[in-house]
């Protein structure tokens, strides 16, 4: 049986008797406050889906949902796939602007792949084995990550259970949040087929804050520029900043160089910006929940760098890029990235390609 027959079979449904004295009171909590994170935000999704006797090889993909907007689905073994709201999927590279229809085998595929995203954020299981009582989530394990931010993972477990692979759910709080603002950030647990067979489900979450672009931001380099520009403010900090901690200090970084490492540059560019400019949705190296961010490069910058004909423009690459906040209060960030290496003179610091 292949993926696109096995998908389709696939259920998660909500027949568990919750046992509410027992279940730790905080999950619940943040599985509101994840639903609401995901609804409203962009959403990317890496998930995997594999068999306990491998009869099927795994199936992969990244998943992207800008709410009631458009969804993408990146096949990790080749293929992009787009569909606008009460639209159809298309093979597109530009979400679904263009494209070309995608055979009804492939859009079984693309529509489980689709719905499956949900199903961790829903708190619900299936339950195949009455004698092990209702449904009990205990927190299994809290611990910092390298980065300050903290996990919290909890299992959705019975009552008396058995020695068996049950739902786990990990939430990420950042470091200086309240005790309970976290977010879901990690699932891993069985889903059951049609005809009772397990599979494993896993999934990596992450969002980026929608943000308004109609504004117009610092001229851009002139055409005549050279390979090296002056700007008498140094780095703000001699580190690595990832996405997420720029958003999250957008306010004090405001106007500041940073430095940021790129694993691979998402898309196609655009110029929303409307300056010339090429901004691109980035992934970083960090490998957090959120290492999704948007940088923009001059032509000339880009063309440096040997990324304005490289089709899949994949790093790891280091820039330094300038902090411009959006006016609009809740907004995310962009980085205008301004070079790759930086050197001093005279006290001042001088970026370049």
């Amino acid at each position: 049986m292949k993926w696109p027959i096995a998908l389709s079979a696939l259920l998660f449904t909500s027949s568990f008797a919750f046992s509410q004295e027992q279940s730790d009171p905080r999950f619940e909590k943040l599985m509101e406050q994840s639903r609401k994170v995901y609804e409203n935000n962009h959403m990317v999704v890496d998930l995997r889906l594999s068999t306990y006797d491998n009869s099927i090889p795994p199936a992969e993909c990244r998943y992207d949902r800008y709410p009631g907007k458009v969804e993408r689905i990146k096949l990790t073994k080749g293929g992009t796939f787009a569909r606008k709201q009460g639209g159809k999927w298309v093979q597109s590279e530009d979400w679904g602007e263009t494209g070309k229809p995608v055979k009804d085998d492939r859009v079984n595929m693309l529509n489980v792949f689709a719905s499956y995203v949900d199903i961790p954020l829903e708190s619900t299981g299936e339950s195949h084995d009455k004698s092990q009582g209702a449904t009990v989530v205990r927190l299994k394990d809290q611990h910092p990550t390298d980065d300050g931010d903290e996990e919290l993972v909890f299992e959705m477990g019975r009552e008396h259970q058995t020695n068996v692979n049950y739902p786990t759910y990990t939430f990420l709080r950042y470091k200086n949040s309240q005790p309970d603002n976290a977010v879901l950030y990690k699932f891993s647990g069985p889903i059951y087929s049609g005809d009772g067979k397990r599979v494993q489900f896993d999934a990596r979450y992450g969002y980026l804050v929608a943000v308004n672009v109609n504004w117009v931001t610092p001229t851009p380099a002139a055409e005549n520029s050279t390979a090296q520009t002056e700007n008498s403010a140094p780095p703000a900090a001699d580190k690595v900043y990832t996405f997420q901690q720029i958003e999250k200090e957008k306010a004090q970084l405001k106007d500041k160089v940073v430095k940021i490492e790129i694993l691979k540059l998402l898309g196609q560019p655009t110029d929303l910006l409307k300056n010339g400019t090429l901004r691109f949705i980035a992934k970083d190296t960090s490998n957090g929940p959120a290492p999704y961010g948007q940088i923009v490069f001059t032509r000339e910058g880009l063309e440096k760098m040997g990324l304005a004909d490289d089709p899949n423009r994949d790093g790891p690459f280091t820039i330094y890029a300038r902090v411009h906040v959006f006016p609009e209060k809740k907004a995310a960030a962009v980085s205008v990235v301004v070079g790759t290496k930086v050197s001093m003179e005279n006290g001042k610091a001088m970026y370049g390609w």
